[in-house]
């Protein structure tokens, strides 16, 4: 990396080898989502990437959440943290010099997307009072702090869609079918609540179907951060519709403009006739009685397609210039207080920090749920889990015995999620997606944290209390 003395990037050459196993499988697409973003959220005005997949005896490698990023954020952003020590400045300034801003370059010469990337780093750093030096009450521990910023894009092709269908049923309520699946995020609760902001009906009045690709309609995947914001899109297109055949079968019945009426309380209203009242169950099936006794209209129904037509993957096979192939970047920034014991190297979070840019919380409960769980699964990626292998590639720890994961009792002291809300134009209501990112900060958290405490620096994961206590060792000799 190349810098100015005053802390602006100049350069960056990044050199990415990554294990992909025996086969290479779906390894080779993390391999090449990784090196399209390898800069970081940074502006970088000369940029070299090559980022490799090997082959070597070891199980194969695939998709997990990050899918690549956790691991390249983890050697640039500790390595940004020792510029800025190189450079004697502060990190967090440094950060905040070259944090990339609407309408800058992305290393393939696409342009950023809308971002709170800077508000990100000012409530995290106002978090964890940065700047000031703490200590520890034990004189065995001592206490450091860190701050890291991070960004993440859908890995997805160009031709990546979704699909939606909408129906009306008897008593006013709406039925909803997608194919993205909801593992615990929360997405069929987000998906009732995009139609009812369209429809003015509650969320309690809109069952959104559990999936079933053999009568639902079609959805890509549902991986990458992007449902919200790609099956969202669809749902909202199909509540429109729904909303625009009611707004025609009541202009042409009751002989109303239909840019007079709006939807309120489950009923059709009118600008110019604060009387008009049209429950939704009085018509959104059986049609509406004309003056002359026949029924127009039928089952109010509606369906909606998302396809970003925006993206290419196409690009200078030599330079990686030319092409569109990430639709947008969620960014944010992350901040910890953590505890070390010198002499044994044990660690201990007492306070964290995640703000994230997730353009709308459309269900705030939810992405904080998603900054608290992603930040689990992350230090556990970080402080326990360990994959050891012999030398003919045989794991040797296949078990929770010796494979371990965080409990209850390993959670930080304390979880300050943040949401932070720049729109993105193209999302819906600007939501954009926000599941990956929440683990993906941990690795150089941990890692910046300790070099912060302790003076030593973790160069490979998972950051063990017995590296630290050993380098600490190490580096008193």
């Amino acid at each position: 990396m190349g810098a100015t003395k005053a802390g602006k990037i100049t350069a960056l050459d990044f050199k990415l080898y990554w294990d992909s196993g025996a086969y290479v499988e779906y390894g080779a697409n993390v391999v090449n989502a990784a090196g399209l973003s390898a800069s970081g959220p940074y502006r970088v005005d000369n940029i070299s990437v090559d980022s490799m997949c090997t082959y070597t005896n070891l199980p194969p490698g695939g998709a997990y959440r990050g899918f690549g990023y956790s691991e390249f954020l983890f050697g640039l952003e500790s390595h940004i943290t020792r510029m800025a020590e190189q450079l004697g400045l502060d990190p967090v300034e440094f950060r905040k010099k070259n944090a990339i801003k609407e309408g800058e370059t992305l290393p393939y010469g696409a342009h950023m997307n809308p971002t709170g990337i800077l508000e990100a780093i000012e409530k995290v750093g106002k978090e964890i009072k940065w700047g000031v030096k703490e200590r520890s009450k034990d004189p065995r521990k001592a206490i450091g702090k860190s701050l890291v910023c991070f960004w993440k894009a859908p890995a997805m092709p160009p031709n990546a869609s979704s699909s939606a269908f909408l129906k009306f049923n008897e008593d006013g309520s709406a039925n909803i079918l997608v194919s993205g699946m909801d593992m615990g995020q929360g997405l069929l609760t987000v998906m009732a609540q995009v139609a009812g902001e369209v429809l003015a009906l509650p969320v309690t009045k809109i069952r959104v179907e559990t999936p079933d690709t053999d009568r639902n309609p079609y959805e890509w995947q549902t991986v990458g951060s992007h449902v919200t914001w790609g099956c969202g899109n669809a749902v909202k297109r199909a509540a429109l519709e729904a909303r625009e055949r009611i707004f025609d079968l009541v202009q042409r019945v009751h002989c109303l403009d239909k840019s007079t009426l709006y939807l309120e309380d489950e009923c059709v209203r009118c600008r110019t006739k604060p009387d008009f009242r049209l429950p939704f169950k009085d018509f959104v099936i059986n049609g509406i009685q004309a003056d002359d006794h026949t029924f127009k209209g039928g089952p109010i129904m509606g369906s909606g397609v998302f396809m970003p037509e925006f993206t290419s993957a196409i690009s200078d096979p030599e330079t990686g210039q030319g092409g569109h192939p990430n639709v947008h970047y969620t960014t944010g920034s992350a901040g910890i207080i953590l505890e070390v014991d010198r002499e044994t190297g044990k660690m201990k979070i007492k306070k964290v920090a995640l703000a994230v840019d997730c353009g709308k919380a459309i269900n705030p409960d939810l992405v904080k749920g998603q900054i608290v769980g992603g930040l689990l699964q992350g230090f556990a990626t970080v402080l326990y889990e360990d994959m050891r292998y012999n030398e003919k590639g045989r794991l040797l720890n296949p078990n929770f015995s010796d494979y371990k994961i965080p409990t209850v009792m390993d959670m930080p002291d304390e979880v300050v999620p943040i949401i932070i809300e720049v729109p993105q134009p193209d999302g819906p209501y600007g939501a954009r997606g926000v599941g990956e990112h929440t683990m993906i900060p941990c690795a150089p958290l941990i890692a910046n944290a300790v070099a912060d405490a302790l003076g030593v620096r973790i160069k490979s994961m998972p950051v063990t209390k017995e590296k630290v206590a050993l380098a600490f060792k190490a580096a008193r000799k």
